[in-house]
C-alpha cells in the first residue's frame, strides 16, 4: 500500500495557520472567530472539533483525509454517539458554513440546506436526551440518491 502523503504538503494553506481549527477560523469570511474550534493534538492538520450551544448534540467532528484533499464531517448526539449528519467535501469554506450551522444549534434540516454537502443519516434528535421519546416521533420522509425513505 503506497504511503500517504505528508499531509503538510497535501494540505499547504492549513498548514499556513499552524492546525485544521486555525483555517476553520479564517474560513468563510472567519464566521468561526468566536466559535470554539479545536485542533486534535495528535493530528492538528487532520482533525478538529466545534463546540456546540445545545447540549443534545456533541461537538462536530471534523477530519481531513491522508489521501487526498479532502474534509469529512460527522455530528453525533451524546447518548449513544450516533451520527446525525455526515458529508465529505474538497471545499473548507463549505466545511465551515455546516460547522457554524452546526456550533447555532440549528435544525439538522437547515444545516444540510446550508452546506449541500451535509447529508442526514435517518437518525432524529432527542433535544431532552429521553430515549424513551423517540418512537413517539413522527416519520418524516427523506430523499437520499434519489430514493425516498422512511426516517424513524
Amino acid at each position: 500500500m503506497p504511503t500517504p502523503p505528508d499531509p503538510a504538503v497535501l494540505y499547504s494553506g492549513v498548514a499556513a495557520f499552524g492546525s485544521l481549527a486555525a483555517a476553520l477560523r479564517a474560513e468563510w469570511e472567519g464566521c468561526l472567530d468566536a466559535v470554539p474550534v479545536t485542533a486534535s493534538v495528535f493530528a492538528p492538520l487532520l482533525e478538529a472539533a466545534v463546540a456546540t450551544t445545545v447540549s443534545h448534540r456533541k461537538p462536530l467532528e471534523i477530519s481531513a483525509w491522508r489521501s487526498e484533499r479532502r474534509w469529512s464531517i460527522r455530528g453525533t448526539e451524546p447518548f449513544q454517539n450516533l451520527a446525525l449528519v455526515d458529508g465529505q467535501t474538497d471545499d473548507l469554506a463549505q466545511v465551515a458554513r455546516a460547522a457554524r450551522a452546526w456550533h447555532d444549534g440549528k435544525s439538522l434540516e437547515d444545516i444540510c440546506r446550508t452546506a449541500a454537502f451535509v447529508h442526514p443519516t435517518g437518525r432524529f434528535e432527542v433535544p431532552d436526551n429521553d430515549p424513551a421519546r423517540l418512537p413517539d416521533r413522527p416519520r418524516r420522509r427523506h430523499v437520499r440518491g434519489g430514493h425516498e425513505r422512511d426516517q424513524r
